[in-house]
Order: C-alpha cells, then sequence, then structure tokens
C-alpha cells in the first residue's frame, strides 16, 4: 500500500508539478504555460496552489486552485477555479483522486468552478458536491442583413475609461491575457461584453463570452451584435445560457463536456467564465 498522502501545494512543489503536467497530463503543455496557473497576479497572498498527493517527496498527484476575490451582487466573494486534476495512473484506484479535490474545495465559504473538465473525472463529481453550472449555450451567426441599432466600442483604452470601478479592475487584472472586451450600447442599455476568440472543429471561429455585464441587454440585441463583430467566413457568437439573466435567442449548442461549480453562496447565473485556467493556459472555451 502507497503511502501517499495529500498535502498542500506550495511553492516548493511548483516545480515538480509543472514537470509532471507537461510529461503526464498534456505534453503539449510545456512546463512555463503550466506555471501561468501559479503566477497569476490578481491575487498577491494565495492561500495555496491547490493540492498535490505526495509519496515521500515525489510529486504524483495535483489539482490546482487559482483563487480570485470577486464583487457581485454588492458582496465580496471568493471564488476558485479549479484546473489540472491529475494522478499518476499508478496511485488509482485508492481514493487519492477523491482526496485530492475534496480537501481543495472543503472551505464552503468559498465558490469553485470547473470550467473545462476530463470526462473520466465526472462520476466523481456529485460526491464532492459538485453541480451543473450549464449544459448548453445559445449560438448566433451572423445573418447577412445587419440589424443596427447598437453601438459597439471595442478600442480597450476606451472602454477602460467608460467603464465603472468593477469592470476597470476586472479588464486589468486580466492586461496580457487572451481576452477581447467589447462595450455594447443601445436605447434600452449597456452591456460590457468579454470574449474568448478562438477556432474550433471545422474551423469554425468562435466568438466565446467569458462575461456580460448585463445578459438581458446582450439578449435582446444577441443578432445585431453578431452581425456588427463577426468576421466573412464561418463564424459564430456564442455565451453560455446561464449567462443571458434569463433570456433566450439563438440556437441552442450542447456543451461537448457540461460545467460544473460547488457552492452555497451562488447561483448559476452569478458565476462567469473569467480568472480561470481556461485564460491562463489559453485554453478553448469547448
Amino acid at each position: 500500500m502507497s503511502k501517499a498522502k495529500v498535502r498542500p501545494a506550495v511553492a516548493a512543489d511548483i516545480d515538480a508539478v509543472c514537470q509532471l503536467l507537461h510529461e503526464q497530463m498534456n505534453r503539449r503543455l510545456l512546463p512555463e504555460r503550466w506555471r501561468r496557473i501559479t503566477s497569476y497576479g490578481w491575487l498577491a497572498e494565495k492561500p495555496d496552489f491547490g493540492r498535490v498527493v505526495d509519496d515521500g517527496g515525489k510529486i504524483v498527484g495535483f489539482v490546482g486552485s487559482v483563487y480570485a476575490d470577486r464583487e457581485i451582487a454588492g458582496r465580496r466573494e471568493r471564488i476558485v477555479s479549479m484546473s489540472s486534476w491529475y494522478l499518476d495512473k499508478a496511485y488509482r484506484g485508492q481514493g487519492l483522486g477523491f482526496e485530492l479535490m475534496r480537501s481543495a474545495t472543503e472551505d464552503e465559504s468559498a465558490s469553485y468552478t470547473m470550467i473545462t473538465v476530463s470526462t473520466r473525472n465526472l462520476a466523481m463529481l456529485p460526491g464532492l458536491g459538485y453541480r451543473l453550472l450549464d449544459g448548453d449555450r445559445r449560438v448566433w451567426a451572423a445573418s447577412g442583413r445587419p440589424v443596427g441599432g447598437i453601438e459597439i466600442e471595442q478600442d480597450p483604452a476606451r472602454i477602460l475609461a467608460k467603464a465603472d470601478p468593477g469592470e476597470r479592475r476586472m479588464l486589468q487584472d486580466h492586461a496580457g491575457l487572451p481576452i477581447h472586451p467589447a462595450l455594447i450600447t443601445a436605447a434600452d442599455g449597456r452591456c460590457l461584453a468579454v470574449f474568448s476568440i478562438k477556432k474550433k472543429g471545422e474551423d469554425v471561429t468562435y466568438f466565446d463570452v467569458l462575461h456580460l455585464s448585463d445578459g438581458a441587454v446582450f439578449a435582446r440585441h444577441a443578432q445585431a451584435i453578431a452581425d456588427e463583430l463577426l468576421p466573412p467566413g464561418k463564424a459564430l457568437l456564442a455565451t453560455d445560457t446561464r449567462l443571458l439573466g434569463g433570456e433566450t435567442g439563438g440556437s441552442v449548442e450542447v456543451m461537448p463536456v457540461a460545467r460544473y461549480y460547488k457552492s452555497k453562496r451562488l447561483t448559476p447565473a452569478e458565476v462567469d467564465n473569467m480568472y480561470s485556467e481556461l485564460l491562463l493556459l489559453d485554453l478553448k472555451l469547448d
């Protein structure tokens, strides 16, 4: 029986963790890229970097915790994006994979998200207290007959000048990361939208929504936004359904793997896709 144990991940573990993830989880991501989930700048005092499985000084498992303190509905909320849940195959079947995540998500004053999750771990999520965050998204293609009626500002400096303090902080926290903000103004309101732009599948460019300051305004004008923003060719505007403030529209697209969260404090609509491993590792929002 292995004497491996789960403990908090500390700074001295980072090199070994990054090497483990590179060699055994995804060799396409170099250790320097994995390091980004430990070196993000929006929280200076990090409680830890997640949890490791330590077998006599050898790191054989890891789950990362990316911490952020957010202002949500006038409250300060700690949201933790879980990342890179991996256990060496030789150590599986002993409960260590479950204990990694259980230990990392036991603080009930925080909320936890899994924006990306491996299908092999899905069966463990209910026992860990995770619930469905979203299982589908809404998508719009350009109509070819522009609707109009909106203004869209895409210059980051001008957006910052018009943003409220919370929006400004969020954008500044993500400076240098692969985000694309747009400030949408219409007669019935305004919405700051933040996108990730990636090509997926059959060379389709997705404008994936990461954050909406007013999902209802976005939903009412989504077709006009698609007509204004989408480039020629195969392209789609897409947003997780929960972010639309109860509004609907567009076509429904089922996610390849659903998103999950664990929280006694937040509703799904209050949880966006910012401050996550998705951006730190520059991944696609599948």
